[in-house]
């Protein structure tokens, strides 16, 4: 006599099923939000902004106000490069998503937006380091705590 026995029926059949697609619901969610964030990391404009914001939200007033108004003040000098760092950043996100993809085109705008990068880093690095001699040494431990790791003691 062959006895099988029958599978329990009910809620837990759908258990597994259901965890597997909130488990890929939650991967899309989370991979996209970080996605979005990398994309937003491509432009100078954003990084000024975040720039400034983290400044405010760690240093006293005073020293945040003589940080920005170092970036305010030079902000003219890398605008021509901040601009053309978020246009390359623009084609470089136009290429990824295009359909059909084109290796060649988006390896040429990956390069583009690198060039625009580095153009834009050399303007405003003197801008950066005289906005940090506004600030004090305890308040540049503040804005660069994790940020790179631990900052050395003096």
């Amino acid at each position: 006599m062959d006895v099988t026995p029958n599978p329990p029926r009910g809620w837990r059949r759908f258990v597994l099923p259901c965890s597997l697609l909130l488990n890929l619901f939650l991967i899309a969610v989370i991979g996209g939000r970080l996605l979005y964030g990398r994309v937003e990391r491509l432009d100078g404009a954003s990084m000024l902004s975040r720039l400034t914001t983290r400044a405010e939200a760690v240093l006293p007033a005073g020293e945040a106000q003589a940080f920005k108004a170092v970036i305010e003040r030079d902000a003219p000098r890398f605008a021509k490069t901040r601009h053309q760092l978020g246009a390359a950043r623009a084609e470089l996100v136009r290429q990824v998503v295009a359909d059909p993809y084109d290796k060649k085109a988006t390896g040429q705008a990956l390069l583009a937006w690198k060039a625009a990068w580095d153009s834009f880093a050399a303007d405003f690095s003197d801008t950066l380091v005289d906005a940090l001699g506004q600030v004090s040494p305890e308040g540049r431990r503040k804005l660069i705590a994790g940020r790179f790791g631990k900052p050395a003691k003096e």
